[in-house]
């Protein structure tokens, strides 16, 4: 009889160690299920906010930098990745036409109402690079073209500044950032202090 009971309790600790974890890993699995539901309808809310605008593609930046004093136009490819309102552009190559100072970057930023873009830049961890900052652009569906500003460090010091252009062709955004420079001059200059 005291081995029967015995086996017994050993069965009902097994059992209950077994629907223990049973419990937890079916608690684990809705956990997963239901955040995941919260974020697509989270996501889906959001591109609703933008006007259902999704600007995930290859796009092209044209933006004002400085090397030694000197100003300079970088132009470079993006890989740009939207979900919801969490815009992610990495530049795919370093600018061409400044072999010194450019580097891989990435910028993660915010699309608010389907016409602002707000957010900061860093290297990529294998750049050698300590360049970073925020930036500022108004998207021009019509167009397909964000106009904005950068600051941040660069080449030439802890705080620069500058007009940056997304458009979907190389040729545009720099074409763009030259207008810009034409119609604002007072704006051309590189802001480059060192404290």
């Amino acid at each position: 009889m005291f081995a029967f009971s015995h086996l017994f309790m050993e069965v009902l600790f097994l059992n209950s160690w077994l629907l223990l974890l049973l419990g937890t890993v079916v608690g684990w699995f809705l956990d997963f299920i239901a955040k995941t539901i919260i974020r697509i309808v989270k996501e889906k809310k959001e591109i609703k906010d933008n006007d259902y605008i999704d600007i995930s593609g290859e796009w092209f930046v044209a933006w004002q930098t400085s090397i030694n004093g000197e100003e300079l136009l970088n132009t470079e490819t993006l890989k740009v990745k939207q979900k919801g309102k969490t815009v992610v552009f990495e530049n795919r190559e370093r600018a061409p036409e400044n072999p010194q100072g450019g580097y891989l970057w990435k910028s993660k930023m915010q699309f608010y109402q389907g016409r602002n873009l707000m957010g900061w830049y860093f290297p990529l961890k294998s750049e050698n690079n300590s360049s970073k900052g925020i930036m500022y652009m108004a998207y021009f569906s019509q167009k397909r073209l964000f106009v904005g500003k950068w600051i941040g460090s660069g080449y030439d010091g802890e705080l620069q500044a500058g007009f940056v252009v997304i458009a979907t062709t190389r040729e545009i955004a720099a074409n763009k950032l030259n207008e810009l420079k034409a119609l604002h001059p007072n704006n051309i200059n590189i802001i480059s202090y060192n404290v």
